[in-house]
């Protein structure tokens, strides 16, 4: 089951108890999701559960369930996750979202089921942002100590240098040496070598890329 409908789910339940409604446990009730009219603000294409003892509902937009999956899927799963460099970097459809759920919290503030779960979405989609910034600073903050620490030179004489082509015959010595670029540099001692047939991570590299140029390290030469 989706992580945000079990949220919703308890939210419900404690929202009929809090009311003093007699209801089956939530594992155990009759609840059906069906298409109906929002009893707080009627417009078309609303979502709405039913169940339990006294014919309680609640309902919310189309609109407001499909963010709700947006935020889940893109923002607060990478959370959950750790996989912080995966969350999107496009501020205004953060902002368009998070509008979403801080409105819904006002706009359900006589349901505070539906207010709190609003309230953890905007809470959980602000602190992937958040953490995104802090997870791009220990980026650049591992970079600069990278630099000043001098690992850079032990790259520059030691992993660095690959033999690219050896071939001797009779007389003549042929060697060809390959340099690596400081981004590939600094991202294999972040990250380390990527496996053979894979390569580097896009969006790892990216975010080595932005160290470097807030950094003022040329990351090509």
């Amino acid at each position: 089951m989706n992580f945000w409908l079990d949220i919703f789910y308890i939210c419900i339940e404690y929202e009929r108890m809090s009311r003093g409604f007699a209801s089956k446990s939530m594992f155990r009730s009759n609840m059906v999701g069906y298409e109906t009219k929002s009893m707080i603000n009627p417009v078309s294409g609303a979502f709405g559960f039913s169940g339990g003892v006294g014919g309680d509902s609640i309902s919310i937009t189309n609109f407001e369930l499909q963010s709700l999956r947006t935020i889940q899927q893109f923002y607060t799963s990478h959370l959950a996750n750790k996989t912080y460099e995966n969350i999107p970097v496009d501020f205004t459809q953060y902002l368009k979202l998070r509008e979403v759920a801080n409105n819904a919290v006002i706009k359900y503030k006589q349901n505070d089921a539906l207010s709190t779960l609003f309230q953890i979405t905007v809470d959980g989609i602000t602190g992937a942002i958040n953490t995104y910034g802090l997870n791009t600073l220990n980026t650049e903050t591992q970079v600069q100590n990278l630099y000043l620490q001098g690992v850079i030179q032990d790259i520059i004489s030691g992993v660095n240098v690959t033999n690219a082509f050896h071939e001797t015959s009779g007389t003549l010595s042929m060697r060809q040496t390959l340099q690596l670029a400081p981004l590939f540099r600094y991202y294999i001692s972040l990250h380390g070598l990527p496996d053979p047939g894979v390569g580097f991570d896009p969006v790892k590299l990216a975010l080595v890329l932005t160290a470097l140029e807030n950094s003022g390290i040329d990351p090509y030469n």
